[in-house]
């Protein structure tokens, strides 16, 4: 369990973290933008709230990601962008807790949204495999530690 907790260095790994986590605001900005112009009115479902949920979701795990840069929070991260890509398509296909629009969402908004997703969890995905892989304590990725004899 410790692994999974320990914050990890390096440009590499620093700079997936800050994409995926980019990602992440990205897909919540989307979902505020979308609550804004159409679903804040839409009550079936409770889809109203679960848009500002999932973007509330999508900014905190951005924080976590950037701050704690582990492997619990870029996997939860990553958990969350594909959950939402996954009720969008529950929607779209099955409709929602009695909010069934057919295969009316798709929009550009949702595309965008669709492509955040899936590239956010991806990124973190790499991200977390490769401080799996890394040994947290060693010298950043390109600088080897002095050699003494």
């Amino acid at each position: 369990m410790k692994r999974v907790l320990e914050a990890h260095r390096g440009i590499p790994l620093l700079a997936l973290c800050a994409i995926g986590a980019g990602l992440s605001v990205a897909s919540g900005a989307i979902h505020v933008h979308l609550w804004n112009i159409a679903y804040r009115d839409v009550k079936q479902g409770h889809l109203n709230v679960l848009f500002m949920v999932q973007a509330i979701a999508c900014f905190a795990a951005a924080a976590a990601v950037l701050a704690m840069r582990n492997i619990l929070a870029t996997v939860g991260n990553a958990v969350l962008l594909l959950g939402t890509y996954a009720g969008y398509l529950i929607t779209r296909y099955h409709g929602w807790f009695g909010f069934d629009p057919g295969k009316g969402i798709d929009t550009s908004w949702a595309k965008w949204a669709m492509v955040t997703e899936l590239a956010g969890a991806v990124v973190l995905i790499v991200a977390a495999v490769a401080m799996a892989r890394s040994d947290s304590t060693s010298a950043p990725a390109g600088l080897a530690a002095p050699v003494t004899t």
